[in-house]
């Protein structure tokens, strides 16, 4: 129900505007979007009235039988013999089973909702996962145009010693090596972007994607990082987890089926039989009752218990499973948020002051043309680093609200 309760309000907000191409996306709208028009979510509807109708169809009892015998119609001496027999019956279920059966559709009906939310919450991981990966590369895609324009500013240095004879010819070429190198990165990244829009966009259902950037701030991230006692109580929201609970429910209904077992199906029959010879007519009555109902019925009851004993062993292996993997990712997350801080506070300022001493030296003579690219090279990866590791802190926090069965947060600067 909450999960329902966030995508309804999901929706509410964000899935009536409308976005031009030059109108930044945001993640709110690409959430609402998959959840209105991807078409594996659009096909639980069908799954859901499917079960519907299942849990009628178990819960019917069994059906009334019209039938009519005809004895001595026809053969050798048979005189006016006829005896005719118009009957009505059915098979008396004894033990309630056509309720347990409705009752064990039911908790599949169950079972088959924590699936679809399960299947809603990995879509709208993979849409936060992939806008995501739009953001990074358009930074990545900044950072470049940045890196490009100082390749070609220091190409112009180059160029301005060379003409006072101070430089030489391979120094240029090495400049303008430099500049080459900087356009194949930025052409790269202009391939990751277009294609990460298109796969944002066939998520739900369209080809060509109709917005250009999204509005997202990568290095966005939080001082602090929740105490992972606290997202260890929050895994009862998982999905998988919930599951346990109706599968164990499941077993429970299954046991009483099978006990219910143990009490034979009456087969009942009543009619007039109608006889020829004198134009008589009688009642009759007919009933029967297979032996043995109990001794077959055990089996059926071991199974039974042995999946009601299984069923709390498996919850609880999942559940161990699911908290080593939260465990796992929150280390990373707070050790992504650790790198982060050292990146934006230390080493990029220090790389930053390298390289502006080391353009001064260089168009003064102190230092050559290598040490400068060195210089540049040096903080174009510390800028990278710092991409790379916001990168990754989004993606743990996406797995992480995944876990928890939390709807992926917006990320979106208003």
């Amino acid at each position: 129900m909450q999960i329902w309760i966030g995508f309804l309000t999901l929706l509410w907000a964000v899935s009536a505007a409308a976005v031009s191409p030059n109108t930044p996306f945001t993640l709110g709208q690409a959430l609402a979007r998959v959840l209105e028009n991807n078409p594996q979510l659009q096909a639980v509807d069908f799954d859901t009235r499917a079960a519907a109708a299942r849990i009628r169809q178990q819960s019917l009892q069994t059906a009334w039988q019209v039938g009519i015998q005809m004895e001595n119609l026809a053969g050798s001496g048979v005189g006016n013999d006829l005896e005719t027999t118009l009957s009505l019956g059915r098979v008396m279920e004894l033990g309630n089973k056509a309720t347990l059966r409705g009752d064990i559709a039911q908790q599949q009906a169950k079972l088959l909702r924590h699936e679809q939310d399960a299947q809603r919450l990995d879509l709208l991981a993979e849409t936060a996962q992939r806008f995501s990966d739009i953001a990074y590369a358009q930074a990545r895609r900044e950072l470049l145009e940045r890196q490009l324009d100082s390749a070609k500013h220091t190409q112009r240095a180059v160029a301005q010693r060379f003409r006072a004879g101070k430089a030489t010819k391979a120094e240029i070429k090495r400049a303008e090596i430099g500049i080459a190198r900087a356009e194949l990165m930025f052409e790269e990244t202009d391939h990751l972007l277009r294609n990460g829009r298109s796969q944002l966009a066939v998520l739900w259902g369209e080809i060509e994607p109709d917005f250009q950037q999204v509005v997202n701030n990568l290095l966005q991230i939080p001082g602090e990082v929740a105490d992972f006692s606290d997202l260890e109580r929050l895994l009862d929201n998982n999905p998988s987890i919930v599951r346990f609970a109706t599968q164990e429910r499941l077993a429970g209904a299954r046991l009483q089926l099978a006990r219910a077992r143990r009490q034979p199906d009456i087969d009942l029959s009543v009619g007039v039989r109608h006889f020829s010879a004198n134009d008589d007519a009688g009642l009759m009555l007919n009933l029967s009752a297979p032996l043995g109902s109990r001794s077959r019925a055990a089996s059926f009851e071991d199974e039974a218990q042995a999946l009601v004993k299984l069923e709390p062993l498996l919850a609880k292996n999942r559940k161990l499973a699911l908290r080593a993997t939260l465990f796992g990712l929150h280390q990373e997350l707070v050790h992504e948020r650790d790198r982060l801080k050292m990146l934006s506070s230390r080493i990029i300022p220090a790389a930053t002051a390298a390289v502006d001493d080391t353009s001064r030296s260089y168009s003064n003579g102190r230092y050559s043309l290598l040490e400068l690219t060195q210089s540049q090279d040096q903080l174009l990866q510390a800028r990278m680093e710092l991409l790379d590791a916001a990168a990754s802190f989004h993606r743990n926090r996406i797995q992480i609200e995944r876990l928890i069965g939390a709807v992926p947060h917006t990320g979106v600067n208003p």
